[in-house]
């Protein structure tokens, strides 16, 4: 299993779900965030979480500078993509080849696929620059591992626990690439060995605790796919409260998490 993930997406992109556009004119535009203008809709959106999406765009820019082949496509997943903006700030901001937009509620297509339809970019090589999908993310991400679609960065912004989506994630991306990891359930996960193999005892500094646990939950996932992870950075937010992390997979197992030198901080 853990051979059949390095191998490379394919140049062509294939994804069998097409974007349907609502008109000419996308619908009018009542937010902005970092100069970009969206629509959240009905979606929910929270301005509080920016500083989060800022990092987001900060690592892939730089990742994809980075990378083993940067003359190939960068390709993002944003798992639960809400109104889109995520995906909107991967396009517009970081480079972004193709973004895969997915989101399990159907509702929200028209929001996802009117603020995506304000970026327009030239095609790349005849190719779609951006898709949108209703799955569950779990199947999503199972299904691009299946058919060899393997992305740069993947963006799983869960509400609650994020650890029934980890194996699945790391399957869908590349050697190198780039995983954003989402909790908010600090308070429920405390002694939660089922969801995160860890029991934690009370204490006064559970910022600190959730993130260890959160990394700690995609080491061991990595391991068992016989991988190892790189924590790049993590992000707490006190609104939710909200815990992120940015990861790098990495081929091979090692014993605990690596950290990066600190020439590459």
């Amino acid at each position: 299993m853990a051979s059949a993930a390095a191998v490379s997406f394919h140049q062509t992109l294939p994804p069998p779900l097409q974007h349907r556009r609502l008109g000419p004119t996308p619908p009018r535009c009542t937010h902005s965030e970092r100069g970009v203008s969206f629509d959240p809709g009905s979606a929910f959106y929270r301005s509080e979480s920016a500083p989060g999406r800022d990092l987001a765009v900060l690592a892939a820019t730089i990742h994809r500078r980075r990378r083993l082949d940067p003359s190939g496509p960068f390709l993002c997943l944003d798992a639960m993509c809400g109104c889109g903006i995520r995906a909107l700030r991967y396009l517009a901001q970081a480079g972004a080849d193709f973004v895969w937009a997915n989101d399990a509620s159907d509702a929200l297509r028209p929001v996802v696929v009117g603020n995506l339809s304000r970026f327009e970019p030239e095609p790349l090589d005849g190719q779609r620059r951006w898709v949108v999908s209703h799955l569950d993310a779990t199947r999503l991400l199972a299904e691009r591992y299946l058919r060899r679609e393997y992305f740069d960065v993947i963006d799983v912004d869960s509400f609650g626990s994020e650890a029934e989506y980890i194996r699945a994630a790391f399957l869908a991306l590349k050697i190198g690439g780039l995983l954003y990891l989402t909790s908010t359930d600090w308070r429920s996960a405390r002694g939660s060995l089922s969801s995160y193999g860890a029991y934690v005892r009370p204490v006064p500094y559970p910022n600190e605790i959730g993130l260890r646990m959160l990394l700690g939950g995609a080491a061991r996932e990595a391991a068992m796919l016989g991988f190892h992870i790189t924590p790049v950075f993590s992000y707490y937010a006190y609104h939710g409260p909200i815990f992120r992390a940015m990861i790098q997979l990495r081929h091979g197992k090692e014993d605990g998490i690596r950290m990066p030198p600190l020439s590459q901080l």
